[in-house]
């Protein structure tokens, strides 16, 4: 159940843009155009992934907490780095991903006299990864320091000196290349190491604890071979004499003695000294030794001198599945009371003599590791396979699981919905789906759900009927069969062909793929078994698409299922000599191999590609190193397993059809190694349907410390050559078809990429990764990946390059209102709304640059300039709400650079900056209204200006797909958006208009604070009482010393700044989160009231301007004062208030 399955050519540039285009249809670049083959990284660092979640836990590895912080807990996991809470688990944040190859944690410890030194052991002896020793952090995590034990492949465990924090003793283990081993002593803080015991017949020790009161008195567990699972290699024992032992020191790691009366223990074993004992009380768990049954629990009370077995009779008592999960702790207050962990946690308090279930879940909640605080027994974190939980009142109330994104996953798929589902089977917990974009303007704990199906294997949408998934059964009744899942209804059941009694017809493996021909037939879904089976009608029925395709090349095709069946009973009917004289009437059972299906009994499909180029093309590869491709939709089958250098046997785990040439394929193979030798890449292409292969593994990293595997590879749909590969630590992208690899690792922290697919549904062109231990990833819009891989030389060469953006949908940023999400509470960032725009700059741009977007009319609709904005001053609520200033601006930096257009249209004018009104926002996503209203789907032209030199590309707006676009779609947002630009040209005209009257007044202002003669006084004050009417009276120390006014006589003209008001309640909510609809009949009144007003202001405005300003005038210029500088208003008197819709017209194509 829980087993991990862990230089030289011409490019050629061409001076128009109608042959720039058809260079990047060209293929991938020649390793000459840069060094060695390798694209400088600086042409797309500007790209981000992004993680998405699930925010659904995964196996913790380590726990540890600072005494006296009870808010202050860290975790370490087993593919996910170091994370750690402030707030007792409500929101964890990672602290480790600094370290790029190593992301497995197998110890954690805060020295209990220090709460800011944290030591950490890196290498899970779970399964996970291998480490590369010891770091320490004297600053609560923000900073780590590597401090040794690089010899070493596993810290298992450790105790830190309660009162001295430079004293550490770790349990380590090695492998063939690293012979570190054992326990290790520091008493410099880790500046120097001692191996102070080795044990015989085991590789290193598992378990070491001491008491807190008595920390001189040690014990140490190693582990001998069996057990189960979770205890194997690379920290297996040595084949002889059992390695299960327990050692004593007195001395505080210094010296060591094996403990001679243990039980006869074989696996792994785990200790506990109690408190107050005078460490004197000692409990060992783990799996029954021989003949003694079922519980797994001895207690000493006299220093392992001799020994009692505990809970006899309790079954539920010992260590978990084999050796997944092992370990004993005691009560800091109560040696009587102690905790043992199975797929639940089971407490005593009577010293082990009887136990009752503590905390678990059906299922199995499967916990690794407890911590409790030595000075308080009632505060405890538990590690657990779902994530880990903080009790404070002595397990009455925990912390969730849900809080924390470091899923162990190992499939992923994408459906068809807008916004996508991402699909992925987690370990330990099941298959879950996550969207990729939340309408709440995050991904938040709203946005997953569980799925129907196992920790392993596939589930597939489908993409005609997207809320129905196809997965792999799990629980009762449903074996490890085929489940179909109804989203919807929360329906599921059993639709295996080899269910029940039927089911040796078929040899699955555990990860069996189930994929639909979504290019030409989407309803057909084909699921690999040993051979490939076809349905047409929602898996209902089932028809045979292909013989066995795990049969040995050279060896005559077997039938498969019902098929070879009835071959079976008809070759045991016939005489031995008969059968000899067909021989292909060969035994249909499928081949053994060593790595096989379910069990390893038998060989089966491991994966296949269903062809997007070319109808009925179909590659397969098997666990026994089997590579078959048909391309007449399945009548004859080829083997093509024509490797010159693949050992016999190895696990084809990827095979990917080209997207791009019918005769193109690559495949991934995983070969077993031998031990002490150097890791070795099987990775393969052809170019000729498989006649031959060659190796792809240039650049590729060997011999990490993590372990270097790869585990997935991938074609871009689109650009030819542009491979993608998934390793234990990053994903690594090839520009050149597979001849060269470089790190696309960007902002991803180190954890293990299994899995990766193109989601290219509406016009969508995102990289989505599942990552053992770090959930999902996605890499919205690769795009420009495309472009560097056929045009990698013209970039770097150019001052300036704008990249070809990906489409944009328009819908909307936040459906959340008036209350946002709490910024606690655990969430992923949303992709950058809208037209993602990618540019290079070679060289610091001697002055500003800016970005001029333009509709197909030519009219610029949005502005962004490389100019930082101002900040926004005393905000209403905390900063960290506000979008920062450089992140508006465009950036200059040397490099791929990004911004994102949010689809609008620039800010109309408004006299306050609106951030009162932004009530649906998320963390650093406020900006000041007004806002513009978001444009209409169309194509739009993108203009980089770049110190006088322009760069153009286009970016296409569709709608969003749930409404669509058809013409009477299109004729609402033709209406909404009329009116809002009217409404976005009657507030241009008020701020305008509120201009030249604050022009005026200002200089009227400056005129009366001197002596003026009695006639020109009384004509300016006669004079400012008339501008109120359009401007208002001066209100001093208002916010930037605006005009104010008196409350609006009935039958008087409306200032303009009330008339932008009226105007920006019309486009305020169609701006924020208008509906794609017509505009109603209110709004367009209020519009045509808002012009009205606008109509008689203007014309007064003007009258005022010829006549009442310009007599004011005269009279200054007889009184020997300088005139008022006048100028001829902007704002003119609206032709006409009615508003008229656009004409309908067909639906855009």
């Amino acid at each position: 159940m829980k087993t991990n399955y862990r230089a030289s050519f011409i490019v050629v540039i061409f001076m128009t843009a109608l042959f720039s285009a058809a260079l990047n249809a060209m293929g991938p670049i020649s390793p000459a155009a840069l060094a060695d083959g390798v694209v400088s990284e600086d042409l797309f660092s500007g790209l981000k992934w992004r993680n998405i979640g699930p925010f659904h836990g995964g196996r913790i590895s380590a726990v540890t907490a600072p005494i006296g912080q009870p808010g202050v807990y860290y975790v370490g996991t087993p593919a996910g780095g170091v994370w750690k809470t402030t707030s007792a688990g409500v929101t964890w944040f990672p602290i480790f991903d600094q370290f790029q190859q190593v992301d497995s944690i197998g110890a954690i410890q805060v020295a209990p006299s220090d709460p800011n030194i944290v030591y950490v052991g890196t290498g899970d002896s779970v399964q996970g990864s291998s480490g590369d020793g010891m770091y320490k952090s004297i600053d609560a995590g923000k900073t780590w320091t590597h401090i040794g034990l690089e010899e070493t492949t596993k810290i298992n465990k450790m105790v830190v000196d309660p009162k001295d924090p430079n004293i550490v003793i770790v349990s380590t283990q090695g492998d063939a290349k690293h012979t570190g081993q054992g326990i290790y002593r520091t008493t410099d803080g880790g500046k120097t190491w001692t191996n102070v015991l080795k044990p015989e017949n085991a590789n290193g020790t598992r378990d070491v604890e001491a008491a807190f009161d008595k920390p001189n008195v040690m014990f140490a567990t190693s582990q001998g071979a069996g057990g189960g699972f979770g205890g194997g290699a690379p920290g297996a024992a040595p084949a002889g004499a059992n390695g299960t032992a327990l050692f004593k020191s007195t001395d505080e790691g210094r010296t060591w003695s094996k403990v001679d009366s243990l039980p006869p223990y074989t696996g792994r074993i785990s200790v506990a000294v109690a408190m107050h004992t005078d460490g004197k009380r000692v409990y060992v768990i783990g799996n029954p030794p021989t003949g003694v049954g079922p519980s797994g629990l001895y207690r000493s009370d006299d220093q392992g001198a001799t020994w009692q077995h505990m809970a006899i009779g309790d079954s539920r008592v010992g260590n978990g599945q084999g050796a997944f999960s092992s370990g004993v702790w005691v009560d800091s207050q109560d040696p009587d009371i102690l905790y043992t962990v199975s797929t639940y946690v089971s407490q005593s308090t009577d010293g082990g003599k009887t136990f009752n279930v503590y905390k678990g879940a059906p299922g199995g909640e499967d916990p690794h590791d407890i911590w409790i605080d030595p000075t308080n027994g009632h505060r405890m974190l538990f590690g657990f396979d779902q994530g880990p939980a903080v009790t404070l009142d002595n397990g009455r109330t925990w912390s969730g699981y849900y809080q924390i994104p470091i899923a162990q996953l190992y499939k992923v798929t994408t459906d068809t919905r807008y916004p996508y589902w991402v699909i992925g089977s987690q370990q330990d917990t099941g298959a879950v789906m996550t969207r990729s974009r939340g309408d709440l303007g995050q991904i938040t704990n709203q946005d997953w759900w569980p799925l129907a199906s196992s920790e392993f294997g596939t589930a597939v949408p489908d993409p005609l009927k997207p809320t129905t998934v196809y997965g792999v059964g799990y629980g009762l009744g449903q074996g490890n069969g085929m489940t179909k899942i109804d989203t919807e209804t929360g329906q599921w059941g059993n639709v295996a062909p080899n269910f029940g009694t039927d089911r040796d017809l078929y040899a699955e493996g555990r990860d069996f793929w189930k994929r639909f021909d979504t290019s030409f037939e989407p309803k057909a879904m084909y699921v690999a078994y040993n051979c490939i089976l076809v349905t047409r009608d929602g898996a209902e029925s089932w028809k045979t698409f292909s013989p066995d395709l795990t049969t040995a090349k050279g060896q005559p095709m077997k039938p498969c299922g019902p098929d070879a069946v009835a071959a079976a009973a008809k070759a045991a009917k016939e005489k031995p000599g008969d059968r000899d004289k067909d021989a292909t009437k060969a035994t249909p059972t499928p081949t053994p191999a060593p790595f096989g299906g379910r069990g390893g009994a038998t060989a089966s499909i491991t994966d296949f590609s269903i062809s997007t180029v070319k109808r009925g093309v179909v590659w397969t590869g098997s666990t026994n190193g089997q590579v078959f491709n048909t391309f007449d939709g399945g009548k004859t089958w080829n083997n093509v397993t024509n490797f010159t250098d693949l050992p016999a046997n190895s696990n084809l785990v990827t095979v990917e059809a080209g997207h791009n040439d019918v005769n193109t394929a690559y495949v991934l193979a995983n070969a077993r190694a031998v031990p002490g030798t150097p890791e070795q890449h099987f990775m393969y292409r052809t170019h000729d349907a498989g006649k031959t292969w060659t190796r792809i593994v240039g650049g590729l990293p060997l011999d990490e410390r993590t372990g270097s595997q790869l585990h997935v590879i991938r074609e871009d749909p689109k650009q030819k050559g542009l491979l993608f590969a998934g390793t234990e630590t990053t994903v690594f992208v090839s520009f050149d078809d597979g001849d060269q690899w470089q790190s696309l690792r960007l902002n991803l922290p180190s954890t293990s990429i299994r899995d990766m697919v193109f989601h290219t549904n509406d016009h969508m062109n995102d990289l989505v990764i599942c990552t053992y231990g770090r959930g999902f990833w996605v890499l919205d819009d690769m795009s420009p990946l495309r472009e560097v891989a056929s045009q990698a030389q013209a970039i770097a060469s150019a001052p300036a390059f704008l990249f070809k953006p990906g489409d944009a949908i328009r819908s909307r940023e936040n459906g959340n209102w008036d209350q946002p999400m709490n910024p606690e509470l655990p969430h992923s960032q949303n992709p950058p709304f809208g037209a993602l725009i990618y540019y290079h700059l070679s060289k610091k741009p001697a002055g500003d640059i800016k970005l001029q977007i333009s509709d197909a009319t030519g009219k610029v609709v949005r502005t962004i300039m490389s100019v930082i904005p101002p900040k926004v001053e005393r905000p209403p609520y905390p900063d960290y709400w506000l979008k920062s200033p450089e992140s508006r601006a465009l950036s200059t930096n040397i490099g791929t650079n990004r911004i994102n257009w949010n689809l609008r249209y620039d800010d109309p004018p408004g006299f306050n900056p609106d951030i009162n009104n932004q009530m649906n926002a998320t963390p650093d996503s406020v900006t000041p209204g007004p806002h513009g209203p978001l444009v209409l789907p169309g194509t739009y032209t993108l203009k980089l200006i770049v110190d006088g030199k322009a760069y153009s590309q286009t970016v296409v707006v569709h709608n969003d797909p749930r409404i669509g676009e058809s013409a009477s779609m299109m004729a609402a947002l033709r209406a909404q958006n009329k009116l809002a630009m009217a409404a976005w040209n009657g507030m241009t005209d008020t701020s305008t208009g509120n201009d030249e009257v604050t022009a005026v007044r200002t200089q009227l202002a400056a005129i009366t604070k001197g002596t003026l003669p009695a006639d020109v006084a009384a004509a300016a004050k006669d004079l400012d009482t008339k501008m109120t009417t359009f401007g208002g009276a001066v209100v001093q120390g208002g916010r930037g010393g605006g005009f104010g006014g008196a409350p609006r006589a009935p039958g008087s003209l409306l200032a303009f700044r009330a008339i932008n008001t009226t105007f920006y309640t019309v486009l305020g909510p169609l701006s924020q989160n208008g509906i794609d609809m017509p505009p109603t009949p209110a709004m367009i009144h209020t519009w045509e009231s808002g012009c009205k007003e606008l109509s008689a202001t203007a014309t007064a405005w003007k009258t005022m301007l010829g006549a009442d300003l310009v007599a004011f005038n005269s009279l200054l210029s007889k009184n020997n004062l300088t005139p008022l500088k006048l100028t001829p208003t902007a704002v003119m008197a609206p032709a006409s208030c009615i508003f008229v819709g656009p004409a309908r017209t067909a639906a855009r194509k």
